[in-house]
């Protein structure tokens, strides 16, 4: 089977061996840089919210690093953050290698070429992170329930492991073919995510992947990650892209396509909005 067509019939691709050796060892490294660059800096400040993680904010873009639900990151114990750290995003443009994996790079731009047309557009990068023992599960949702691109099918995420990802330290888990069951409702509650009777976890596998690895998949598809109880720390870019073809709507339009089959609007926002 092409990747194509097992993108088509099962709403992912898993691919290898993605990043070389380099690639995947800068990279690492950029995390690391960024981290320790932003922590207790003069140009970000630490911002939180009730019953929210906290975060370091850059002052000169969007760029954060947010940690673990409950860590309150200390000066005295810089040594130890990185292994409290949840999330990077809009990372990007922030560091040269992380900058080249997201634009052009030479075996990735192929692929999503082949996946949505050429000219694919980068729209929002996150560094997904697992900590030894806490990391934290991310519920079941659809990534097209936090965006406003249409169409539905024109938008890809990459998934890139930077360390093995194993059953055992919070993979991707994933429902083959599930991109096909249209919108469902999404709610608040650990974070956002879709309502427990929407999908049967049964029908989910979980996709391994090596270091350097990469899973592609539609914003469509159901996936989640469950919390890493293993002592190996569990590092994954993310990069979001759309056709050059797409367009970005606004909440209200969004509420009529991003809707379950009754019209019922199945958006974070949307749920939100509802206060739920």
């Amino acid at each position: 089977m092409s990747i194509r067509s097992t993108f088509e019939t099962q709403g992912y691709v898993a691919i290898p061996d993605l990043l070389s050796a380099t690639e995947l060892a800068n990279a690492r490294a950029a995390i690391s840089d960024l981290i320790e660059e932003t922590a207790f800096s003069e140009r970000s400040e630490l911002r939180g919210y009730a019953g929210k993680s906290l975060s370091f904010c850059s002052l000169d873009s969007d760029f954060f690093v947010q940690f673990e639900p409950g860590y309150e990151p200390s000066e005295d114990r810089k040594e130890e953050l990185e292994l409290h750290v949840r999330k990077l995003m809009n990372y990007d443009r922030e560091h040269p290698a992380l900058e080249c994996i997201a634009y052009g790079h030479s075996r990735l731009q192929p692929i999503l070429e082949e996946l949505i047309g050429p000219a694919p557009e980068m729209f929002q990068s996150m560094a997904l992170i697992k900590p030894p023992f806490i990391g934290s599960e991310k519920p079941w949702h659809q990534d097209n329930a936090y965006f406003n691109v249409t169409p539905l099918d024109a938008v890809v995420g990459v998934w890139i492991a930077l360390d093995d990802a194993t059953v055992e330290n919070g993979c991707m888990h994933v429902i083959p073919g599930g991109h096909r069951l249209g919108a469902l409702k999404h709610h608040h509650d650990k974070d956002c995510e879709i309502l427990q009777d929407r999908l049967d976890p049964a029908d989910a596998i979980p996709v391994e992947l090596p270091a350097g690895g990469a899973l592609l998949f539609y914003g469509m598809l159901p996936h989640q990650t469950p919390p890493n109880r293993s002592p190996d720390r569990r590092r994954a870019l993310q990069y979001h892209y759309h056709a050059a073809s797409a367009v970005r709507i606004p909440t209200e339009s969004y509420d009529q396509v991003f809707a379950e089959r009754d019209g019922t609007p199945a958006s974070c926002e949307a749920a939100r909005l509802a206060g739920i």
